[in-house]
């Protein structure tokens, strides 16, 4: 079930399999990535999610504000959700991939749910429905 679309982000959730899953489609403003994230951690919240997968390969770079809100806002409120594993699949741009290393794997706070990187959407589904 698709949830929110835009030229910019795919947010959709599997049911069966209980997968909420979020694709970066490139650059968007840093009202609307503020805005996108904020109503993915409610829908994560709302559904409670087992699994998640984000797909950032096409993310741009962030602007240095939006980089310290991710970091003091968003991954403070995502590692706080329900998840039990969360895969992810890291941006091609360099710089972007840098941002997402600072912020999610060299954070001094480990999320608390088993987390997992991937080169491939299939490879990241398939590890997350796998059997724990």
């Amino acid at each position: 079930m698709v949830y929110f679309q835009t030229d910019y982000l795919l947010v959709e959730y599997h049911v069966a399999s209980h997968v909420l899953l979020s694709q970066w489609y490139g650059k968007c403003s840093s009202l609307q990535y503020r805005q996108a994230l904020i109503k993915l951690i409610r829908l994560a919240r709302e559904l409670g999610v087992p699994y998640a997968i984000t797909d950032s390969r096409l993310l741009a770079p962030l602007a240095p504000d939006d980089l310290v809100w991710t970091r003091d806002i968003y991954a403070q409120a995502f590692s706080q959700l329900p998840l039990k594993r969360a895969a992810s699949l890291h941006p091609f741009d360099p710089a972007a991939n840098r941002q997402f290393q600072q912020v999610f794997v060299n954070s001094s706070d480990p999320l608390p749910f088993e987390t997992k990187e991937f080169d491939d959407l299939t490879s990241a589904y398939d590890w997350l429905v796998s059997e724990e």
